[in-house]
């Protein structure tokens, strides 16, 4: 019995080891998107990938050819209103509950591990969109620079080195 508990130790002491999560900072000059979904059922859930894919895709646009972080700082507090209509005309088409709110500025973003890469919790420049009461999981990424556009089907080796190699051209 005392073998299988210091091997079951090892096992988890090793496997530590091997899954040790890299932080990587985003550098502090950028600018997230998050959505939360009303609750954590699987409609609420569906509607706020709906929202997010809607505004990814606008917002994308929006900062395709950004060079740097004052011009898409810029170009977000310009489109706020924008974006609500995106956000509304998403919700309208689908038929989501039409109660949201949007937030740029600095929110608070809890830490998160991704694919092996662990995000550190803080404040950050960001959009935050809350379906009805945001009482669900949230959805984020960051918007500059360009992390949302990563396929989140690359593997996990392919997703840090793409991570990494993002996040140094803009530091």
């Amino acid at each position: 019995m005392k073998k299988i508990i210091i091997l079951a130790v090892l096992a988890i002491i090793a496997i530590k080891y091997v899954n040790n999560n890299d932080y990587i900072e985003i550098p502090s000059s950028s600018i997230r998107l998050r959505v939360i979904a009303a609750s954590n059922n699987q409609k609420d859930q569906k509607d706020k990938m709906i929202v997010k894919d809607a505004l990814v895709q606008e917002l994308d646009k929006e900062l395709k050819n950004v060079g740097n972080y004052d011009s898409a700082d810029a170009i977000m507090k310009e489109n706020i209103k924008k974006i609500e209509g995106v956000i509304k005309k998403t919700i309208e088409e689908n038929k989501i509950d039409e109660n949201f709110t949007v937030n740029y500025g600095l929110n608070y973003f809890p830490e998160k591990t991704y694919k092996g890469i662990t995000y550190k919790a803080g404040n950050y420049q960001s959009l935050v969109v809350t379906l009805q009461e945001g009482k669900g999981e949230n959805w984020w990424c960051a918007l500059y620079p360009p992390i949302c556009q990563i396929d989140e089907n690359k593997t996990i080796n392919d997703y840090r080195f793409l991570i990494k190699d993002l996040i140094s051209q803009y530091n």
